[in-house]
């Protein structure tokens, strides 16, 4: 991942301030596969679509429901990692980009707590982007695999939506604009 020290001692001062700023609170769902080996290639952002985070969380750890993700973001900007990075998080199902099927297998999940009629809040944008700088730096994410579930799986899902601000990612250069 990182070709020499000094490349690892820049990208510990580029996330410093990063990681002062926010915490990462720990929420385990079991809803996850344990790959040999793992390639993360995109970063996709959904909403909830659920009334609150309790019932989104609750969602999230079903054994039921089968469904899962790395990261929740409340509508306070508090980030909770749900499933570990080198695991595979169920959040993406039926999926494609480009000619990459599965995006489950490369992708890192993002669900931001939002019913899906609602602005995300700014508290819950800005500690996004910090996530998202994180991730594209330590996985080598380009700009343009940074993804709505809407873009790889457009028949089926509308998520993060109309209201996510993807022109307030592009400026930082974190995203295209969708």
């Amino acid at each position: 991942m990182f070709n020499n020290i000094a490349t690892v001692y820049l990208f510990l001062i580029f996330i410093k301030d990063i990681l002062f700023s926010m915490q990462i609170k720990k929420i385990v769902s079991l809803n996850f596969d344990k790959p040999e080996k793992r390639y993360i290639k995109y970063i996709v952002i959904h909403y909830t679509g659920m009334k609150n985070q309790k019932i989104a969380i609750k969602k999230l750890q079903s054994k039921v429901a089968k469904v899962s993700t790395h990261y929740l973001i409340s509508k306070k900007g508090m980030i909770y990692q749900m499933v570990e990075d080198k695991n595979i998080a169920w959040h993406a199902g039926k999926s494609k980009y480009g000619k990459d099927v599965n995006l489950n297998s490369k992708s890192i999940g993002i669900e931001l707590v939002n019913n899906g009629k609602e602005k995300f809040t700014l508290k819950q944008i800005k500690n996004l982007c910090n996530l998202i700088k994180i991730l594209k730096n330590k996985y080598k994410i380009e700009k343009k695999y940074v993804l709505g579930h809407e873009h790889i799986a457009p028949e089926r899902k509308f998520d993060p939506g109309k209201l996510f601000p993807w022109s307030y990612l592009a400026k930082k250069n974190l995203s295209k604009i969708y």
